[in-house]
């Protein structure tokens, strides 16, 4: 760049002194960099990078005319060293800052050469002046116009102000999008701001309007919808949240006003028919005191519902028959005594199974019975039989069925007391395709059945949402021992509808869903030396109602909790189990009724130890050891009292997580 470009661009005549507007160049040259840094976008960026190349380039040339040596200095120079001679090589020659003044002449009338130091800053210098014209041709120049310096500052103005309105309504349209209404909002009004009555910022907050407009609509739609399919569903508490979710965004929302009301008065009526329900469970018992006071409890709830009084009055009559039965069963009774002669007489046995149903209490009756139903018979498969199916249609209650090693057909339907006897539970196998049923199934006329030594398994698999268990028990009490429940493409072992199952040395495996589950009032398991491995479900499951004693116990490698209980059950107790290694927790204590849960170990579970709930709270456990598990050794739920977990002992869980409190398992934590 020549000097003359150099002084065009710096806005400097030819005769013009650049020293004495140094202040302004610098003052220039960092609003261009401002500029730089605060542009836009990066187009417009690198146009004012370009010009403070330009503006940069052309103070350099300046510096470097400027430091060439004045040729009055250099022609005095040498004569001071033609004037010393030889010495004058040995002393240093003076910069032309430190040189003497020069001699009276032309040169004496110029401004002293500014120093590097003045040059790089020129502020220290007292003669720089404002140089306002300057900075406005560098921005001319940085944003390559041409023209009337004023009204290229204001068309760069204007051209800002215009980068930043359309930068502000593509924001406001994309916060819009994206319905963030108080972002767009901000948006709408610094457009507002910047251009008072702006078109775009009246139609983007009526898009705002219409956007939020069309946001409650869809919210309540939805949410009112699934209130409604639950609520149709009888998911009252379902539906009863569902409405509430729209009434805590939309609170002037009449109808799911109307229909929350509607859900309340529904939950009522559920509360009345559970009421009903468990009165009408308790006269089938003959459970008469149980019944009579949940009847009275109904009475007082829902005073003037005829149900209760009806209920009474079945609860009476209920007794009167009792009375009736009773002293029939005791005619039977003697009958059948009579005719006891030491061998199996069907009649006599008959009589005594009806007397055991009349009077299921009294404790003659129920000795006679065993008694006379001993004197039985043994069914040998395939000697006498070749298929289990037809050993159990021929058989009779207390029959005795040997089952020889191989694998056997099912289904196989038992709704009598007879003994299953396989030749151990790696030979003798009941297996039955997936698709079609249980391997095998006790009714409720099989109770005092007896299964030892069997492995009950599926064929193949099932990925259907009503799967079948591989083995089945209904409302009767069985007692297994020494078998293996595998393979099943739903639930192990699933004890429903009051059943009762009293197990040990059991193995539970690789099943499709819980390696055991208890579901429903009535229905108990008592386990003891089992073991649930591997299941894709949790190891024990007992909920709605179920309840389990499980001592001395295995639950490992499944890929839901070891031990889940969530029931409204009494009388749950987990004693002295090994939980390890499960992809949840070892045991999680949602709900009870009242129990114990003592002296178990559980270690290396992924989510952590044990985890207990507020509902839990009526429990007890003690002395459990929880530890090495890659989450919390104890998570105790909000709201209950770590007080009460003091005798257990929780050490070396991952992150030194030993016991977490006030845990909020409803956020997933």
């Amino acid at each position: 760049m020549t000097l003359e470009e150099a002084r065009q661009i710096l806005g400097l005549s030819a005769d013009e002194n650049p020293t004495e507007h140094f202040e302004e160049f610098t003052a220039a040259r960092n609003r261009i960099a401002d500029l730089v840094r605060t542009a836009p976008n990066e187009t417009i960026a690198l146009r004012y990078q370009d010009g403070l190349v330009e503006f940069e380039r052309a103070l350099a040339a300046l510096r470097e005319e400027m430091e060439k040596e004045d040729p009055e200095v250099a022609k005095r120079r040498e004569w001071m060293t033609a004037a010393r001679g030889s010495d004058a090589l040995a002393e240093p020659v003076a910069s032309p800052a430190e040189a003497s003044p020069p001699p009276p002449g032309p040169a004496a009338d110029r401004e002293r050469k500014p120093s590097e130091t003045e040059e790089l800053f020129p502020e220290a210098n007292p003669r720089n002046g404002a140089r306002i014209f300057s900075v406005l041709l560098i921005l001319l120049a940085a944003t390559g116009g041409g023209g009337a310096l004023w009204f290229k500052v204001k068309e760069h103005q204007k051209f800002q102000l215009q980068e930043r309105l359309t930068f502000l309504e593509r924001l406001g349209a994309k916060m819009i999008d994206a319905r963030q209404w108080p972002e767009a909002d901000l948006a709408y009004a610094e457009i507002e701001q910047l251009k008072p009555g702006a078109n775009s910022a009246k139609i983007g907050r009526r898009s705002i309007e219409a956007g939020m407009e069309e946001e409650r609509r869809q919210f309540v739609g939805y949410w009112s919808g699934e209130a409604i399919a639950a609520f149709e569903l009888g998911r009252t508490d379902d539906a009863a949240n569902a409405a509430r979710k729209v009434l805590e965004k939309y609170p002037g929302e009449t109808e799911i006003v109307e229909l929350l009301k509607r859900i309340e008065q529904a939950r009522s009526t559920q509360a009345r028919e559970a009421m009903v329900a468990t009165t009408s469970a308790a006269i089938l018992k003959r459970r008469w005191d149980e019944a009579e006071n949940r009847a009275k409890e109904l009475v007082k709830a829902f005073p003037g519902d005829p149900e209760g009084n009806v209920l009474l009055t079945e609860i009476r009559a209920g007794r009167e028959k009792e009375l009736r039965d009773r002293n029939r069963a005791h005619e039977l009774f003697s009958a059948a005594k009579v005719r006891d002669q030491g061998q199996f007489d069907r009649d006599a046995l008959e009589w005594l199974r009806e007397a055991v149903a009349l009077a299921p209490e009294d404790p003659d009756i129920a000795a006679l019975f065993q008694k006379m139903a001993s004197y039985t018979r043994t069914l040998e498969v395939p000697r006498d039989f070749p298929t289990l199916a037809e050993a159990v249609a021929a058989s009779r209650d207390r029959d005795r069925i040997v089952i020889a090693e191989g694998t056997w057909d099912g289904p196989v339907i038992i709704d009598k007391a007879i003994t299953l006897e396989g030749a151990g539970r790696d030979k003798t196998i009941v297996e039955v395709d997936a698709a079609l049923s249980a391997a095998a199934t006790f009714g409720r006329h099989a109770g005092g059945a007896r299964v030892s030594g069997i492995t009950f398994r599926h064929r193949g698999f099932d990925a259907g949402p009503n799967r079948f268990s591989a083995l089945l028990v209904r409302g009767a009490e069985i007692t297994m021992s020494d078998c293996r429940v595998a393979d099943s493409a739903g639930h192990g072992l699933a004890v429903l509808e009051a059943g009762r199952m009293v197990a040990t040395r059991c193995l539970f495996e690789n099943n499709g869903w819980d390696g055991v589950a208890v579901r429903g009032p009535g229905s108990r398991i008592e386990f003891t030396e089992c073991e649930s491995t591997g299941n894709f479900g949790h190891g024990y499951d007992i909920w709605d109602g179920g309840s389990a004693a499980i001592h001395g116990s295995i639950a490992r490698d499944n890929s839901g909790n070891g031990i889940l209980v969530d029931t409204t059950a009494e009388n749950v107790v987990l004693g002295e189990n090994d939980l390890r290694g499960n992809r949840e927790y070892g045991i999680v204590a949602s709900a009870a009724g009242s129990g114990r849960i003592h002296g178990n170990r559980c270690r290396e579970n992924l989510l952590g130890g044990m985890a207990v709930r507020f509902a839990a709270a009526r429990l007890a456990f003690e002395t459990n050891v929880l530890e090495k598990n890659l989450g919390p050794g104890l998570a105790l739920e909000q709201g209950l009292d770590s007080a009460a977990f003091t005798s257990n002992r929780a050490d070396g869980n991952e992150g030194g997580k030993n016991t977490v409190l006030n845990a909020d398992f409803s956020s997933g934590e």
